[in-house]
Formats: structure tokens, sequence, C-alpha cells
């Protein structure tokens, strides 16, 4: 399915600047804001697009873990139900090889992990095993994929608008969360929406939004529906990567605009990174010139994704739209 070139656009723009306004981006687009508007605003009300906000990539701060899951072939939709309703378990998709599901899952520690959080998956219905591995490092989420049909010099105007966090993380207060949950739902939520959503005072919100983007405790990205993407197959892989590599392996894969992860983890795979790919045999080409850059990187598995049942604390449907379900 393909969607039209103007919405593909304006989709890319907000990949680059989430949060510019519709004057700015007019500007870059060569259309009036009120067209922009619109547009979005049907992209949205059709299910094709979102803007939404997560925690930002700082392993220090809090413990991010990739559980694999394997279930009761029996209890298989059961299990899926009950690990969705997990609202620390931000993404969950179906797995090709070794598991039936792979998780990310939040927590503020590893304690609270430990003994909040995997009880819970492991008492999900039907769930019989699980594999966690932690993040040491997140390089990349999914607010780097692109679309890359504007020209080099309409990204790189966008790019001005988006500027990369500036100071470094500071501790995470207590009214962060419900800001955060509103900017889980919509990432362009102004300040003072957040404050009537949240009953906190507009100032005060304000203040905390500067920071949360400013430091990087916020990141934002904006989706696309799977069929319109124009690249179907969602891989992911996970490597043993040789010491001292790390940020050269994920140096190439930032090379490719349509990864969406990659991370540093513990266990016999130290690293897994997923991208979306247009066809099978652009799986082996990337494990190739990945090869070719890095010797010695060690491919354990390679898993095609068939469908993602939740990303983000977004409920998904089966051609990847959001159905207007958050789980927070």
């Amino acid at each position: 399915m393909e969607l039209p070139v103007e919405d593909l656009q304006l989709v890319n723009a907000l990949q680059i600047a989430p949060r510019a306004s519709w004057a700015e981006l007019a500007a870059v687009l060569g259309r009036h804001p009120a067209t922009l508007s619109a547009r979005w605003n049907r992209l949205r009300e059709d299910r094709m697009a979102w803007v939404l906000g997560h925690l930002g990539g700082h392993p220090e701060q809090h413990c991010t873990a990739f559980i694999d899951v394997v279930a009761d072939p029996e209890l298989i939709d059961e299990a899926r139900v009950d690990l969705c309703a997990i609202s620390e378990v931000l993404t969950v998709d179906d797995a090709t090889s070794s598991a039936d599901f792979r998780l990310t899952c939040l927590a503020a520690d590893w304690l609270t992990m430990a003994r909040e959080i995997l009880p819970r998956i492991r008492g999900a219905r039907g769930v019989q095993r699980t594999k966690v591995s932690l993040c040491t490092k997140l390089y990349a989420t999914g607010n780097v994929w692109r679309l890359d049909v504007l020209s080099p010099a309409q990204q790189a105007q966008l790019q001005r608008l988006n500027q990369p966090p500036l100071a470094q993380p500071t501790i995470i207060p207590d009214t962060f969360w419900p800001m955060l949950r509103v900017l889980m739902r919509d990432g362009r939520s102004t300040a003072a929406e957040i404050a009537q959503a949240t009953g906190q005072h507009p100032s005060t919100t304000g203040r905390a939004l500067r920071t949360a983007l400013e430091t990087g405790m916020v990141t934002l990205r904006c989706d696309l529906a799977s069929h319109y993407t124009g690249y179907p197959l969602t891989v992911q892989w996970f490597a043993k990567v040789p010491a001292g590599t790390a940020d050269t392996v994920a140096a190439f894969l930032m090379e490719h605009r349509t990864l969406r992860l990659c991370a540093s983890t513990t266990g016999a795979a130290n690293m897994t990174f997923m991208m979306q790919l247009r066809t099978p045999a652009d799986i082996a080409d990337i494990e190739a010139r990945l090869a070719a850059r890095v010797p010695g990187v060690d491919i354990i598995e390679a898993c095609v994704g068939v469908h993602s049942f939740k990303r983000m604390g977004w409920m998904l449907d089966p051609e990847g739209r959001p159905t207007g379900e958050v789980v927070t």
C-alpha cells in the first residue's frame, strides 16, 4: 500500500522534527500551515501515523530489558493478552524462531524489574519460559528511522528545528511521569494541554517539558503503520561482537535509515539491532556488509517479525495501525 507523496513528505518531516510548528514545517515543505495540519489530522484519524514520546535512552537512569518468552501453544492468545496488559512491557512482538514473543520492558531500576515486573511476566497465562537480557547502552531507537523522501536540503532545514539534547540528564522527578503518559499518547501535546490533562500548573509543566526535551529524558518519534512504510519486513538480529567494537558496529548500523533499534546487552548475544527491510534478500546483504566492516561479528540469530502487537505502549492491529488504546 502506498500513501500520496504529500503524506509521506509530512511524515518524513515529523520524523526529523516531531514538535515543529505547522508554520515551520510549511516553510520547508512549501505548503500552507492549515493544509499540513488538516493532512496530519486525517492521518491520525485514519490510524496511519502518530507522534509519541517515550523515556529517553539513558540506561544509567532506568532499567531496560529485552525478554524472550516461550508460551504454551494452546494458550498463546491468552499469553499475548496478559503480556500486552502490563504497562511496563512497552513492546510485544511475535517471534519466528526460538521464542513466541519478544518483549521490551522498562522499569525504574533492576530491583523493580526483578521483584515486580518479571514475576508478572512469568505469571501471565500460558508463559512457560523467559530469557532476560539487560540493555547496557542504547545507541538508537525508533526515532532514528527515516522514510527519506525529502531532499537533503529539506532534511537539513528540518534538522535545525530539532536540536539534539544539550544538557546532561537529571534525576527524574515524580512530576515527570504524568507528563510522560500524556506524551506517550501525543508527542506534540503542548505544555498547556499537558497541564490540563495532569492537573499541574502550566508554568511548572512548561519548565518540566523543556527540561525533559533538553536533557533527552523524553525521546520523540513519528511512527507510520507498517503497511504504508514500503518496508514490510521487520528483522531483529542478535549478535556477539568482539570486545571494543560495539561503537563501530553501531556506527555502521546507524548509516541505515530503516534502523529501529541498536543496543548493547548482557548475555551470549551482546548486541541486538532491528531494521525494516524490503525483501528477505536484504537480510543476507546487511549481514555480509557488517561482516566486511567489522570482522569477527557472530550473528547468533536473525528473527523475522510477523506482527507487532504493541509498540511503545500503543496497541496495534494486524496492519500495524494503532487501535487507539495506549497501555500506560
